[in-house]
């Protein structure tokens, strides 16, 4: 990954699928950037890296990335979907002393593995009490769809999902379905019917999908995440310090650093 002065090793493009390799103990790098601007009110560039590093064997996948500006959001948009954390950057799916923070881009097919691969050890914290964790769905990847702006529009959709108390189940049938990036992504009528694989019946939901009613929220989160320093989905952090979930094994880091966390 690389971000405005940091690189992190074990993360490439979407558009990236087969892994390099080097021999053991050796890193060989080779980052390609490609820049997209398009009009923001926080005027945050868009970029979409490429990159190839492979510190032995690890194999690499897709994540999104975005250079921030130094400006602070707007303020809190008057409509935020239900279930909001205190300060309003995101969607609180449980309460506790120990805050976990999971910041997606409905684009990013890293965000969808690592979704996936927390999945079991997030219902197990949480299962034991004690853990705040909080979903942030950017827009980070806005101008890798095809017309541009399917990070929104999903982000906007998960936000009417959490309305309807189905936040994290919707999320599971976006990735499920998570097209492939430089397309159209899901269509309207697509987010709508992804409500009901997910056990959402009211007609509600559908009304606030079409009339992407969370577009300002899903900005402001994104602007939010920017001003926290968050340069990439998927970003995992405990209490503020980010968690290494390019690993074989995401949930067990995770576990690791929520126990650490609670001594």
């Amino acid at each position: 990954m690389t971000d405005t002065g940091t690189t992190d090793a074990g993360k490439t493009d979407a558009g990236t699928t087969d892994a390099g390799k080097t021999d053991a103990g050796t890193t060989d790098a080779m980052v390609r950037e490609m820049v997209h601007r398009r009009q923001r009110r926080r005027r945050t560039t868009v970029v979409s890296l490429v990159a190839v590093v492979v510190v032995a064997a690890a194999a690499l996948v897709g994540a999104g990335l975005v250079r921030a500006t130094n400006t602070a959001p707007d303020k809190v948009p008057s409509r935020v979907p239900a279930g909001v954390a205190a300060d309003k950057s995101g969607v609180a799916a449980s309460t506790g002393a120990v805050r976990v923070d999971v910041y997606l881009d409905y684009l990013c097919p890293e965000c969808r593995r690592t979704e996936r691969a927390l999945n079991s050890a997030l219902g197990s914290l949480r299962s034991r009490g004690g853990v705040s964790v909080v979903y942030h769905p950017v827009a980070f990847l806005d101008d890798r769809s095809a017309p541009a702006g399917y990070s929104t529009r999903a982000a906007s959709a998960a936000a009417c999902a959490a309305d309807a108390g189905r936040f994290e189940q919707y999320s599971t049938v976006l990735f499920a379905k998570q097209p492939a990036e430089q397309g159209p992504g899901l269509s309207e009528a697509q987010l709508i019917a992804a409500g009901k694989e997910a056990g959402i019946t009211r007609d509600s939901f559908a009304r606030c999908v079409e009339d992407a009613r969370f577009r300002p929220w899903v900005q402001y989160v994104s602007d939010v995440a920017a001003s926290r320093k968050v340069a990439l989905t998927p970003t995992v952090t405990v209490d503020g310090r980010r968690v290494d979930v390019t690993g074989s094994d995401p949930g067990a880091a995770l576990t690791r650093e929520v126990t650490e966390t609670r001594r």
